[in-house]
């Protein structure tokens, strides 16, 4: 299959067959939109190592102008794109228009000291660019590029029109097909509110952010870090310590009880599920964010001990 290059470092993919990105992650994924369309985003690290520390992002705005935009809380930096969406008369199709991320649009986000953060252009930016797609399409837009490792953070993004009645998620998965394995099966944290001993322990956290992986984890204050797998791992002290029905989970560590429920069904498959848990008691975040919810998730485990 032909990609076609256009303005903002990005590929326009038509049908199944793309690329392999054999070790790309996903990082986040999320939608905005309105009454005439919704606008899907899958964002993905590639390859997946080395790890972004304290990265964190989503939209602001539905109708009109979507502001697109990622951060890192730790070197005070944010990038992104802003779209805006027009319903063309042909069913199903869409004008795509992106363009620099407007610094004003992501202030309420970065807080009082906005001022002190500084914004990194998008790759290649040459102006505005417009894009006709279908109702499926995709298009792969590099937000940024490590020039001294050639890592990327790609976002994937599709455009679909209103579904009221049912809700729809955009799920992109870059990489060479291959079979299915255990170690494949992935748990799923969207918009998840925490109790500890049946207490609201934290908020959700924003919504359009999910934790995604075959190891999700999250962080409450004066709790530490717990990682949750589907996989027993002993031999890196996980514990058999509770259990996944649908969208909750429940754990019990010392004489405490964790319930987790989730927006969306945590494991796949209509049974429940045991849990293991890897509880780090004196874990913080790398940000020194220490008051709030942090999560995220992981390929494997060892990605997360001692980081």
């Amino acid at each position: 299959m032909r990609l076609q290059k256009i303005a903002l470092a990005a590929v326009i993919l038509i049908g199944l067959s793309v690329p392999a990105f054999a070790e790309s992650r996903r990082i986040m994924g999320g939608s905005a939109g309105g009454s005439k369309y919704q606008f899907f985003y899958d964002t993905f690290l590639d390859p997946s190592l080395p790890e972004l520390g304290s990265m964190g992002g989503g939209t602001i705005g539905g109708e009109g102008i979507i502001h697109r935009f990622m951060s890192d809380r730790r070197q005070r930096v944010y990038f992104g794109y802003d779209i805006s969406i027009d319903v063309l008369p042909e069913p199903n199709t869409y004008r795509i228009t992106f363009s620099q991320l407007t610094p004003d649009s992501v202030r309420q986000v970065l807080g009082d000291d906005a001022s002190s953060w500084t914004q990194l252009p998008a790759p290649d930016w040459g102006g505005p660019a417009v894009r006709i797609i279908r109702e499926g399409e995709i298009l792969a837009l590099d937000l940024l590029t490590n020039s001294a490792t050639g890592q990327k953070i790609v976002d994937y993004v599709t455009v679909k029109g209103p579904t009221p009645k049912l809700a729809w998620d955009f799920i992109y998965e870059t990489g060479t097909p291959r079979d299915f394995r255990v170690e494949d099966v992935a748990l799923e944290l969207r918009a998840p509110h925490v109790s500890v001993n049946g207490q609201v322990a934290t908020s959700a956290i924003p919504e359009g952010v999910a934790a995604y992986g075959p190891v999700v984890w999250f962080y409450l204050p004066m709790y530490g870090r717990f990682m949750l797998s589907l996989r027993p791992h002993p031999e890196l002290g996980f514990l058999k310590a509770g259990e996944i029905r649908g969208s909750s989970l429940t754990f019990n560590i010392g004489d405490d009880t964790f319930t987790v429920a989730s927006a969306v069904r945590i494991a796949p498959g209509q049974h429940p599920f045991n849990l293991y848990v890897l509880h780090e008691p004196a874990w913080r975040p790398p940000d020194a964010n220490t008051s709030g919810w942090a999560g995220g998730a992981a390929e494997s485990p060892e990605e997360l001990i001692g980081k």
